[in-house]
C-alpha cells in the first residue's frame, strides 16, 4: 500500500505549491491503478473528497509551515 500522505510530502518538497505538483499527481493517479485505489482509500479514512483531497492536504501543510513560521518571527527572532 502507498503513503499518500509521504508521497504528497514529497511532492510538494520536489514541486512546490505549482501547477506541475498538480500535473504529476494526476498523472500518477492515471498511470497507477494501484496507486489510485490507494488513494481513494486515504480519502476515505482522511475525511476528503476524491477530487480535491491531495490538494486541500497540501493546503493543510502549507498552511501549517505558515503558522511555524509566524510563530517564530512573533517572539522576536527575525532572520
Amino acid at each position: 500500500m502507498n503513503d499518500i500522505s509521504e508521497i504528497l510530502r514529497e511532492l510538494l518538497d520536489r514541486y512546490s505549491n505549482t501547477s506541475d505538483l498538480d500535473h504529476e499527481f494526476e498523472r500518477m493517479r492515471r498511470e497507477d491503478e494501484e496507486f489510485d485505489k490507494d488513494y481513494i482509500v486515504w480519502c476515505e479514512e482522511n475525511g476528503f473528497s476524491v477530487k480535491d483531497g491531495y490538494r486541500d492536504f497540501i493546503n493543510e501543510i502549507i498552511e501549517s509551515q505558515d503558522s511555524i513560521w509566524d510563530n517564530y518571527q512573533e517572539y522576536g527572532n527575525n532572520i
